[in-house]
Parts: structure tokens; sequence; C-alpha cells
């Protein structure tokens, strides 16, 4: 796959300002999402079953000219705006990140490091694990209902453009890989983020209500690297998307949205900054073990390599 940079036309509106999500969002990010949906599905049981499972922090200044002289300098709490390269507010052009991408183009966290709350458990149990063991939803399914045991985890972007989100995963119950195998993703404040499927030309699933918009969507499909755009199959709302595991009866690399429609998940920077990922139960009992998310031109032998360690903010 090639780094995707792409201009958008100055129609298109942030998601993290249509939802009103982030204070540092710019206008000039670039197209987003914003939502609304109801699911009349009891469990998940959908999957489509195919599963392909297919760095350093810039000169921290924000100004572009790649001297590394500290950001504004001004030291205001809560500076951090993305791409203004002082994420932390005290002048010295460091960003207030948890994880960053590293010099291999690869951003990774083990999901037992994250703050866990509400009904999330560690455990180590089913083997096969990277790391010290995975995370677990041990309470009620939320099949429509997005936000509950809300996982909060700040990216560290090196380079504006295009990345993919991938996780290892299993189901934690029974042997049906449809079920206890999804989780609720939503970034915040980035440009862009959705399901592809193809590449040149590519296909698109975005979230609802901002693909029930006739207009986005031909702004999207005039791309010329993009054939065609919709509504993600399945349940979504408020921005979250469903993200959901196809055959990982075993430990497998498995990320997508979309029922019985596999796209890939990829986010767009617009800018080097510091941005939000959160994560939400959906499914119980779905094992979520680790979690990459890289430049779309590393290699799945990068990205999903099982010696790499994890790449924590200094």
């Amino acid at each position: 796959m090639r780094t995707h940079s792409p201009t958008y036309p100055a129609s298109f509106i942030p998601l993290c300002l249509v939802l009103g999500l982030a204070a540092g969002c710019s206008d000039s990010a670039g197209p987003t999402d914003t939502l609304a949906a109801t699911d009349t599905e009891t469990g998940d049981g959908d999957g489509d079953g195919d599963g392909d499972g297919d760095g350093d922090l810039g000169d921290g200044d924000g100004d572009g000219d790649g001297d590394g002289d500290p950001g504004d300098g001004d030291g205001d709490p809560g500076d951090g705006d993305p791409g203004d390269g002082d994420g932390d507010g005290d002048g010295d052009g460091d960003l207030a990140c948890d994880y960053e991408v590293g010099p291999n183009g690869v951003l990774m966290f083990e999901a037992e490091s994250l703050a866990l709350n509400e009904d999330w458990q560690i455990s180590a149990d089913v083997p096969g694990h990277y790391g010290s063991g995975y995370i677990l939803w041990s309470g009620p399914s939320f099949n429509n209902q997005p936000g509950n045991g809300l996982l909060e985890v700040v990216l560290g972007v090196d380079q504006a453009g295009r990345y993919r989100v991938q996780w290892h995963t299993q189901i934690g119950m029974g042997q049906n890989a449809t079920e206890h195998n999804d989780v609720w993703l939503r970034f915040t404040d980035a440009a862009d983020y959705y399901g592809k499927a193809g590449d040149d030309p590519e296909t698109r699933r975005y979230p609802k209500p901002i693909c029930e918009d006739a207009n986005f969507i031909a702004e999207i499909e005039a791309m010329p690297q993009v054939s065609g755009a919709a509504c993600a199959a399945g349940s979504s709302s408020d921005g979250w998307m469903k993200v959901y595991s196809s055959g990982a009866t075993n430990w497998k690399w498995s990320t997508q949205t979309s029922d019985s429609d596999a796209h890939q998940i990829y986010v767009e920077f617009a800018a080097p900054g510091a941005y939000t990922m959160q994560l939400s139960a959906r499914a119980d009992f779905m094992l979520l073990d680790r979690v990459v998310v890289h430049r779309e031109d590393v290699d799945n032998a990068t990205a999903q390599a099982a010696g790499q360690s994890e790449t924590p903010c200094d």
C-alpha cells in the first residue's frame, strides 16, 4: 500500500468539530464522521468469515522548519492542539501522550497496560497471548449502547497521513466465532476514520449518521482513489464503530468493521500531534491482547511482529 496524503474539499467538516468532541480540533483537518443509530440485533452473531488480518516524533516545535526549537513557549495549560508541537503546554515541544509511533512506523501497546475501569478485567488464563496477559469485559454486552467501560489512549503521531489499526484477539467463550468477538471504537479528534477494503480503487464504510449524509458520501466518492462509500453494516452510534474479529477461535490478528462486508480499520491524522483513541465495551468475553496503530505502508510482518516492545511516550 502507498502512503495516503489526501487533499480534501473545503466543504468537509472534521468529525471532532461536528461532534464537539475535542477543543483542539482543527477545521482544516479533513473529512470526518458524526453518528447516531439504533440496531435491533440481540447478539452480535454476524462476522463475515474472511479475517484476512491483512518514528520518532517530529521536531516538536510545530513551526515546520525542522529546527527543533521549543514550540510556542507560552506554557499555557492545555495548549496541546494537534500539530502545534507542544502537547503538554510547557513550551518544550514534547507531546503529552501515552504511546507514540516508533521509528519503524508502529505504535504498540498491550491491552493489559491500560487503566481499566468498571467490568474490564485482566486475565492470562488462555495461553498464546503476548505480554503478561489480555483484557476482557465481564459485564453485560452493550450491542447498541457504546460508551460503557470507556477506555482512552492518547496516541503520539509523528507524521500526518493514514494509519491502520489492528489488534490480536480471540473469542473467550464457546466456539462460535461470530459471538464474543467485538468492541466499540472511536477517534475523537482525528481527521477521518473508516473501514477500507481494496486499493486503488478502495471502498469505505463509515459510521452513522455521517454516512447518511448524501453530500458527504458524494464528496468521498468523488475522490479518485475511492470507488464507493456507504454506512458500515451493523450497529453504529455517536461516532462509534463496531469492530469485530472473524474466525478468531484461537489468537488471531483480525480487526474489521461492516458485518458480512469486511473492511479494515483506518484513521487519518492531518498533522503530527497527540490524538485520542477510545474503546468501549460491546461483547462480553472478547479477549483483547495487543493493539497496533501503524503507518499504512508498514507491512504486516513488521506491524504484527511477536517480539516487538510497547512504545510508550517519553
